[in-house]
């Protein structure tokens, strides 16, 4: 989860070095509209960076912490303005010999989940179909809800994208997978649930399978 907080802009130098406090905690917006309709600049903040931050999204659109480390910062030094990006992706899963095991694929040195960003006016189910199928070279797959989001910022071009990647839960009776090349795919595989936990390159999706566990059948919620 990422939260962001309105600033200006000619404090963004001295938060890069000090942080975010204020007298009475610092108030951070969940989405990044809010933000952008309630301050001059936005600064992303990673909440895995910060202790006091919850791990669920809330339900109010602000929450308070006492204080937001340098670390936690994403878009300063130097400044970036933050822009949004639509992705979806799924937790492919297949039940076999009293094991829930789930579908990754390995890219860059890293073991992830299939996932992609959407084209224009595509919604997330359809985008979420979509990119599965390609990067793991099946054609029938079936979705069978939705598992909630992750966010995780990252720069290009000048600015720093804030992509929200839209999860859904998955079945397809495939076992042949053809790892898409021109996505960089170099392997398609199973692991059970507590393995794939364990090989996932990225905190933040490590993080979002602890917290979707008890959804996904055969997998016990996370203590």
């Amino acid at each position: 989860m990422l939260l962001y907080y309105p600033a200006a802009v000619a404090d963004v130098p001295t938060l890069a070095r000090e942080g975010l406090s204020a007298e009475g905690g610092v108030t951070l917006y969940h989405t990044l509209p809010d933000a952008k309709a309630a301050g001059e600049a936005v600064l992303v903040v990673n909440a895995l960076q910060v202790p006091e931050a919850p791990s669920v999204p809330p339900a109010e659109p602000t929450v308070q912490v006492p204080r937001v480390p340098p670390a936690a910062l994403g878009n300063v030094n130097p400044y970036a303005p933050p822009e949004p990006v639509t992705a979806a992706g799924g937790y492919v899963v297949r039940y076999e010999h009293g094991t829930t095991d789930l579908l990754m694929i390995y890219r860059r040195g890293v073991w992830d989940l299939p996932k992609g960003k959407a084209d224009p006016g595509e919604t997330p189910e359809a985008c979420a179909r979509r990119e599965v199928c390609e990067e793991v070279g099946i054609d029938t797959l079936t979705l069978v809800r939705p598992l909630g989001h992750t966010e995780h910022g990252y720069r290009e071009d000048g600015v720093y994208r804030v992509k929200t990647t839209h999860w859904f839960l998955m079945r397809t009776p495939e076992r042949t997978f053809e790892p898409e090349a021109r996505e960089q795919i170099q392997r398609v595989a199973w692991f059970p649930w507590e393995v794939a936990r364990e090989k996932v390159g990225y905190e933040t999706l490590r993080h979002h399978m602890d917290a979707i566990a008890g959804e996904v059948p055969g997998v016990e919620p996370a203590a």
